[in-house]
């Protein structure tokens, strides 16, 4: 059960959740991993590689 004066902010929050649909936040440690570091940036990249139809 949520706090009665939270409930227009939560439901805010679920409604621009269903907008935006799935986030991932990735951290590397700048030069600390080169491998980790370029699949992150891979994985954010991607969804600009294809187009849907």
């Amino acid at each position: 059960m949520r706090p009665w004066p939270l409930q227009e902010i939560f439901v805010g929050i679920e409604r621009d959740n269903v907008k935006v649909g799935n986030v991932v936040f990735l951290m590397a440690k700048k030069n600390g991993n080169e491998m980790a570091s370029s699949l992150a940036i891979a994985g954010i990249n991607r969804e600009k590689m294809f187009k849907a139809r």
